[in-house]
């Protein structure tokens, strides 16, 4: 009896340390941050909100953009004097084949370099871009894992290159929103939406990696702790990047979309799923789609009829943001007044989950809009992101 007691308690200590370790010691990747139902819930809009009748159409505050991306990798350097992180972009769509590189140094913007000028995106207004056709790359997921490597001379003319090869990857991860909006090496005029789907931190265990800078072998960045109960380098990769551009700044004229029931007209590659309270059509769900992925946006209660709220309205909700079939990416709260004849929006990402810096960048950013209603009944809005 005291030796099955003795071994219940040895048991019970171990499974306490395996969880405190699993808790603290330990990064488990995850797709989710909130269950959307439970976070949602089921809230709706009392018929009071408004101060004039429905005219079966609507106004949404929303752009969405899904951006074209085959793959996407980084390589973190722990010694090197001016770079600090090496991502290397592969496309295969419309434009071609082709890659994006960006250098990230120790301070200031971020340096992008294209095999052509297709590929080109502005990230800040300080940084260098260069089209350079004599990039050398290759990035392919194996079963295995990573097969990639990278040549390209930057714009001091030194020569930077990496290769790194798994062999032993068996688990792969369920992918999180890259943190790309938590430093100011680059800046957007959009919320950064960019889910990295399956990607993957590259093992220690059973890899090759290499990098060299001006023909010095540098150290790639290692995370002290496990991943997933894995020891890996700070370098990551997937091959199935989704990049979402989340409101861009905007000036100028909203246009109504026609609602009824249930659905919207659609409109291209978006479409809204609505509620009809008293014949005011109010935006449950919106969703993007391209050729490869879905993403789509949740409200509760839903997004009102915006231009029939009554004058000293002022309603808090929430909402949650998914891609294809993993909802609660993203999560957070909206704010909307009606005050003295202008609509004012908020959005406040709060909840979204990124294993360096950690989900406190998404806090920094907040939407704000104002939308009037000028005499001739023409509808504008003004909007963009700031940080806090």
């Amino acid at each position: 009896m005291k030796k099955m007691i003795h071994t219940i308690s040895a048991l019970i200590i171990i499974g306490g340390l395996l969880f405190i370790a699993s808790r603290f010691l330990m990064i488990s990747t995850k797709d989710t941050v909130v269950n959307t139902r439970r976070y949602l819930g089921n809230r709706s809009n009392p018929a009071e909100i408004y101060g004039s009748p429905p005219e079966g159409i609507y106004y949404s505050p929303f752009n969405i953009e899904i951006t074209p991306m085959d793959k996407l990798m980084l390589v973190d350097i722990e010694d090197d004097p001016y770079y600090k992180s090496i991502e290397l972009q592969t496309f295969d769509d419309s434009r071609g084949q082709g890659a994006r590189v960006l250098l990230y140094p120790q301070k200031g913007p971020v340096d992008v370099y294209y095999t052509n000028s297709d590929f080109e995106i502005r990230l800040s207004e300080n940084a260098d871009y260069t089209t350079d056709p004599e990039i050398e790359y290759h990035l392919e997921v194996t079963e295995s894992g990573l097969d990639a490597f990278l040549k390209l001379k930057d714009k001091m003319g030194r020569p930077v290159e990496f290769s790194v090869m798994e062999t032993l990857r068996k688990d792969w991860s369920r992918g999180f929103l890259a943190p790309i909006g938590g430093n100011d090496a680059a800046t957007f005029t959009y919320f950064p939406f960019f889910h990295m789907k399956n990607m993957n931190f590259v093992l220690r265990s059973g890899t090759g990696i290499s990098v060299y800078i001006d023909g010095v072998q540098r150290k790639p960045k290692k995370l002290p702790v496990p991943v997933d109960w894995e020891f890996v380098y700070l370098s990551r990769y997937t091959d199935e990047p989704v990049m979402v551009n989340w409101n861009k700044a905007f000036s100028g004229e909203l246009h109504p979309v026609k609602g009824s029931g249930m659905n919207a007209e659609k409109e291209g590659s978006s479409s809204c799923e609505l509620v009809n309270n008293g014949g005011h059509p109010e935006i449950r769900k919106m969703t993007v789609s391209d050729k490869k992925h879905e993403v789509f946006f949740e409200f509760s209660p839903p997004l009102p009829d915006l231009v029939c709220l009554k004058d000293g309205v002022d309603l808090n909700g929430r909402f949650c943001a998914g891609v294809d079939k993993t909802p609660g990416i993203i999560a957070g709260t909206y704010n909307i007044r009606r005050q003295e004849g202008l609509i004012l929006m908020e959005i406040r990402p709060e909840k979204g989950w990124q294993p360096t810096p950690g989900r406190k960048w998404v806090r920094t950013w907040i939407w704000k809009g104002t939308i009037s209603v000028l005499p001739d009944g023409t509808v504008t809005m003004k909007s963009s992101w700031a940080r806090n």
